[in-house]
């Protein structure tokens, strides 16, 4: 949970204190809040000096307080959502002052839903503002709406993830409920070595004894940077193994990609507990894309019970050869029933969204026997997915897709 967040980014710890916060009038980023109980403001509040750390010129208010800001280049609205998909207390006034003020500049916007999947309407709130701003010509958004289920860490890191992206920012946010993990090495077993794709494998060995699970994240910082980078690992015996796409200028993605076998790697390991397998699950639906086959490679491995299916996108099949052993070898231990691979860059174009489409009557059947069905991979993959995942339980089910996450048969850890 995310309850007393601070930001904290190494080696200036508390340099918020020692930055001036901008005022209205001079602000670039405005960050708006809603709130009900104080718990999306104590985060709003974490991601805010965020921005300050970073050196932005930020302001930060109450959505009812929304006005026109002179400097302004970005709105960021946290809005929680009060009840079944009303406005928080303070954000009663938002949808008629958004008509009342308009921005003196075109201002891009991105909006944080938060609230919880014991609600039908989850996330209402947020999902509103974010469709009265895209309607408004005067606002352009960054990134689409993303919720936020119980305040997860998880779906906050894989926001903040995509918006160090979009602003080519190192902005970070620490949960200081938990505690920080220490950084040990790691010894290069398998060195890298990167397909056409510009993807690869690569097998770490701790140097201690470490307990972790597949599904669990390795976090590093590269030299030149402040922001670690988290992947999600699989657990191979005692290895870890992580896979990582080569981006032009990525600083960690292009020392990963460099290593070779007995280079050593510092690092730390962070239990990830919403993502790990589903032991007790009649069914397992894997799904993701790209390097987020990483988790599965281990948790095939590692099931018992369940029957597990395995559902991967990526470009063309010579793509899959990377994970394909790994795979075969649990196909041949019976630990995995079926995969199959929705390829982007070939004749018959298809993404995991549309393979799903096509099996309504499977997914339907397995989410009404109890099947836990996890996504890992891109955040637009995600969205796609549980749009199509929430058509298929809303019409053949008759219940939201939400239902069937409160009830744990809906895991995801997306970037």
């Amino acid at each position: 949970m995310l309850g007393g967040l601070i930001n904290r980014l190494k080696g200036k710890e508390g340099s918020e204190k020692r930055i001036k916060k901008s005022s209205k009038s001079d602000a670039e980023y405005i960050l708006l809040v809603g709130t009900q109980f104080g718990r999306t403001r104590n985060t709003a509040q974490a991601f805010f000096n965020g921005l300050l750390a970073e050196g932005k010129k930020a302001y930060m208010d109450e959505l009812d307080n929304y006005s026109t800001y002179p400097s302004a280049t970005h709105l960021i609205i946290f809005s929680a959502t009060n009840g079944d998909g009303d406005p928080p207390q303070n954000a009663t006034l938002f949808e008629d002052l958004l008509q009342d003020h308009r921005p003196a500049n075109p201002l891009k916007f991105a909006v944080v839903a938060f609230g919880s999947t014991f609600y039908a309407n989850f996330c209402q709130f947020g999902v509103d503002v974010d469709s009265w701003l895209g309607a408004n010509p005067d606002f352009e958004r960054l990134l689409p709406v993303v919720k936020i289920n119980d305040q997860s860490a998880s779906d906050l890191r894989s926001w903040l993830s995509s918006w160090n992206r979009a602003t080519d920012m190192e902005l970070q946010i620490k949960d200081t409920d938990q505690k920080l993990a220490k950084t040990s090495d790691f010894t290069v077993v398998e060195a890298p070595q990167v397909n056409a794709d510009h993807t690869t494998l690569i097998k770490l060995r701790p140097s201690k004894p470490a307990t972790f699970q597949s599904g669990d994240l390795l976090s590093i910082t590269p030299e030149g940077s402040q922001r670690p980078r988290h992947y999600s690992v699989a657990k191979i015996g005692n290895d870890v193994l992580l896979s990582v796409k080569k981006h032009d200028g990525g600083l960690c993605s292009d020392y990963l990609c460099n290593l070779s076998e007995g280079d050593t790697v510092a690092g730390s390991l962070e239990r990830n507990e919403t993502f790990h397998f589903a032991e007790d699950a009649p069914s397992v639906w894997l799904i993701g894309n790209g390097t987020g086959i990483a988790p599965y490679l281990g948790m095939m491995g590692e099931n018992l019970n369940s029957s597990i299916k395995l559902y991967w996108g990526g470009r063309t099949e010579s793509s899959f050869d990377l994970y394909k052993p790994y795979v075969d070898k649990a196909m041949e231990h019976g630990n995995v029933e079926h995969y199959e691979l929705a390829l982007s860059r070939v004749d018959k174009k298809q993404y995991v969204q549309d393979v799903l489409s096509q099996q309504e009557e499977q997914v339907a059947q397995a989410f009404d026997a109890g099947a836990v069905f996890m996504l890992c991979g891109s955040m637009a993959m995600q969205d796609a997915t549980l749009q199509v995942l929430n058509q298929i339980t809303q019409t053949k089910l008759g219940k939201p897709l939400s239902r069937f996450q409160n009830d744990g048969q809906l895991l995801t850890d997306c970037y």
